[in-house]
């Protein structure tokens, strides 16, 4: 009976995983091929408010590792895009037809109170934020495991993060953030994610009359 006992407990310690192999896998499995996927939820404006979100990632995974999102919701953000690559960040501002750049480690989403420019590179989000396991969650999806994590710069917009990462898949299901008050600045679902036939010229295409500005 000890030595099933013995035998159980090696086995559970052999399966457990430590965040750093979540991570490695969730990277390793996203860096697979391009894709993109629909993340919906609510988020909170600069001005407070929190409206109801709806946008496009597109992600070309590693050596590019390119990616761009687009707006559908809430209004004030509606035909905006931002094109995240590894140097800088293009926020295009479709009511004035301006395309600001600048440079990715200061750059943030324009006309949001929060940082979502590593939405699209696990690895790029584990540097700015440590990251820990809480354990698991059923979701529609399948098993999942929950991640915490709190930025290590205050300039992201938020204080804390929770992610739901399949575990069958690795990939994010779901991210949440709260602010130093555990209020819930963004609670967002990745949904309709597939592999997609991406390339650069897509991601960056922008329209060509816009003004450029650029920021250091």
């Amino acid at each position: 009976m000890k030595k099933l006992l013995a035998i159980a407990v090696l086995l559970g310690l052999a399966a457990a995983q430590t965040i750093a192999e979540i991570t490695r896998q969730v990277q390793t499995n996203l860096d697979r091929s391009p894709w993109e996927a629909t993340l919906t939820g609510r988020v909170q404006l600069p001005d407070g408010s929190t409206q109801e979100a709806e946008f496009r990632l597109q992600v070309i995974p590693g050596k590019e590792q390119l990616a761009r999102v687009e707006f559908k919701k809430p209004a004030a953000l509606e035909g905006n895009f931002v094109v995240i690559s590894d140097k800088e960040v293009w926020n295009y501002l479709f009511l004035t037809n301006q395309l600001i750049i600048q440079p990715r480690a200061k750059a943030r989403v324009e006309g949001l109170g929060i940082n979502l420019t590593d939405l699209g590179d696990f690895d790029q989000l584990a540097e700015r934020v440590s990251l820990r396991l809480l354990g698991e969650q059923t979701t529609p999806a399948g098993a999942a495991w929950r991640i915490g994590g709190t930025p290590k710069d205050a300039s992201l917009g938020f204080a804390s993060m929770e992610i739901l990462v399949l575990k069958a898949d690795p990939r994010p299901v779901s991210i949440t953030l709260r602010d130093s008050s555990n209020k819930v600045v963004a609670d967002l679902n990745f949904g309709n994610f597939r592999r997609a036939n991406l390339t650069p010229q897509t991601l960056r295409k922008r329209p060509a009359d816009a003004e450029v500005l650029r920021r250091n």
